[in-house]
């Protein structure tokens, strides 16, 4: 009688060890498929915000688009004097004559490519808190999606990885004259924005509200093919070798996931409904992972902290932190691909 509870001890206990594994095995799969949004959740709170972005995208003949950033920080409390903006050239050609102002005087600046992104990074003087207004200047060549259906204009201009507000935006787009009530269709994508068209070359379009971290706008115009002589740019040749890339990932998350989530479940035994979970979460979180991989990402630095010098990915500390930390950019999150499928986008603090 005696050794009853001797005999039944260890079999709960046993009992209790494979329950908790199968726990842990659980909660294992929830972390690596919530692992993006965990990671967003993790920046910091930003000691500026934007009270505004204006955006201004003017095509040319040539099919180039001159761009100009005009964005309003407000500084809340002391901060880094280094500001950065980075822009991924995934589906441009590049990115040349790039300038920073400020009260219409142009300020030394200083630009760099890494991880196919080109950085923008410039000092200013900051005695926090006040306000200081940035225009930036840039030409983007080869940016023009080129179809024999039509040609677009497609640009994230409303970049996404930043950890600070954006209190108000506005977008313009113009095309020159030849293309004059030659406008088919115009329409945004991301965060919503009011659309319309201001004349027979120019649309314009606003958010409907403040723009919190992590929303991005991209604006599309549409106009027939063959009306300004410009050619397709260098990387649409390239792009149907990456969008075969992207479609053969998500077979490739699905076996996986599949292959980790059958092993386990004939590790610890696990009952089917915990194991199709399982693999479902695995599925979402190889499939996010993938999809972050395949943007070009930029090294990121500390999320939303202070950069150091350098600037998203350059020499120094800095890095790409969360877009509010010390200038720094988040990372390639709002590249190309998103969206409408344009360019665009990136980073910036």
């Amino acid at each position: 009688m005696n050794e009853l509870p001797v005999l039944i001890e260890p079999y709960s206990q046993k009992k209790s060890r494979f329950k908790l594994r199968k726990i842990l095995t659980f909660l294992v799969a929830i972390l690596i498929g919530l692992s993006p949004a965990l990671q967003t959740i993790a920046q910091g709170t930003s000691p500026f915000y934007w009270d505004f972005i204006n955006v201004e995208i003017d095509v040319q003949k040539n099919g180039d688009m001159l761009v100009s950033e005009t964005q309003k920080y407000v500084f809340t409390q002391p901060h880094t004097n280094q500001r950065y903006r980075y822009i991924p050239l995934d589906k441009v050609d590049k990115i040349t004559d790039v300038t920073v102002w400020e009260n219409q005087e142009q300020i030394p600046s200083k630009t760099g490519i890494k991880n196919n992104q080109i950085w923008i990074k410039w000092q200013h003087q900051l005695n926090a808190p006040e306000a200081h207004t940035f225009v930036l200047k840039y030409r983007v060549i080869g940016g023009l999606h080129i179809n024999d259906s039509g040609d677009k204009v497609y640009w994230k201009a409303i970049f996404a990885n930043r950890s600070a507000v954006i209190k108000n935006a506005k977008i313009i787009v113009r095309l020159p004259e030849v293309l004059s009530e030659k406008i088919q269709t115009y329409k945004s994508f991301g965060f919503p924005a009011k659309a319309q068209k201001i004349n027979s070359t120019t649309v314009e379009f606003v958010a409907k509200k403040a723009i919190p971290p992590q929303q991005e706008i991209e604006v599309m115009v549409l106009f027939p093919h063959n009306i300004l002589d410009v050619s397709k740019a260098n990387w649409q040749g390239t792009q149907l070798h990456l969008q075969s890339t992207q479609l053969i990932s998500f077979p490739f998350s699905v076996l996986l996931g599949g292959v980790i989530s059958v092993l386990l479940g004939i590790i610890f035994e696990l009952p089917p409904l915990l194991i199709v979970i399982m693999f479902l979460l695995l599925v979402v979180g190889l499939v996010n992972s993938s999809s972050s991989s395949g943007r070009g990402s930029i090294t990121r630095g500390g999320g939303g902290g202070a950069s150091g010098p350098g600037g998203p990915g350059g020499p120094g500390g800095g890095g790409c932190g969360g877009g509010g930390g010390g200038g720094g950019g988040g990372g390639g999150g709002g590249g190309c691909g998103g969206g409408g499928g344009g360019c665009g986008g990136g980073g910036g603090g």
